[in-house]
């Protein structure tokens, strides 16, 4: 029996019993200087320890649980960021499932509500496949996201498709180079 499935229940357990947990990685400028941090999932499960976002996002993206588990990310990070005695902001990665499903600008425009976080402190990170798998309504929603006036970062790009077109129709995506662009 493959572990996917079983997996799959305890990561539907794991939200509800707050197995899930938000890890912050600061985010320097050129000159070493802290301008926010990136909201990282983790998991530790009560009896395999921690399991590797590379093992359960793709259980989750298979599943209706990323919607899910995607909005309480966005929430607690944002939650937690508008607490932070200075400005900073904070980077959260979105899924391509968060995109297909649900609402995800009124999701955003709510959280910032609720939580009271500036919209321009809040960076929203998608990677290649958000633009490839319905391109038409990935442009929409980004559009409507950046009217909220939170920022778009385009993570991991040149681990895909590296497609420059995909950046051009939507110009105010900020870029994060992979070292696969510049390997030598």
């Amino acid at each position: 029996m493959s572990p996917v499935p079983a997996l799959q229940r305890d990561l539907q357990a794991a939200i509800s019993q707050q197995q899930l947990s938000v890890f912050y990685q600061p985010q320097a400028n050129i000159g070493g200087d802290v301008t926010g941090f990136e909201a990282l999932l983790r998991w530790n499960h009560p009896s395999q320890g921690n399991i590797p976002p590379s093992v359960f996002i793709p259980i989750a993206e298979e599943s209706s649980l990323m919607i899910e588990i995607g909005a309480w990310v966005l929430r607690e990070a944002c939650r937690e960021a508008a607490s932070w005695p200075r400005r900073l902001s904070v980077a959260v990665n979105l899924s391509p499932v968060q995109f297909k499903h649900g609402d995800l600008t009124g999701l955003v425009k709510s959280v910032l509500i609720e939580t009271g976080l500036e919209p321009e402190r809040l960076e929203l990170e998608i990677t290649e496949g958000v633009l490839i798998d319905d391109h038409e309504r990935a442009i929409s929603t980004l559009g409507h996201l950046k009217a909220l006036g939170v920022r778009i970062a385009m993570d991991d790009f040149g681990t895909g498709y590296s497609s420059l077109s995909y950046l051009q129709s939507f110009r105010s995506i900020r870029s994060r180079l992979t070292s696969l662009l510049y390997a030598t």
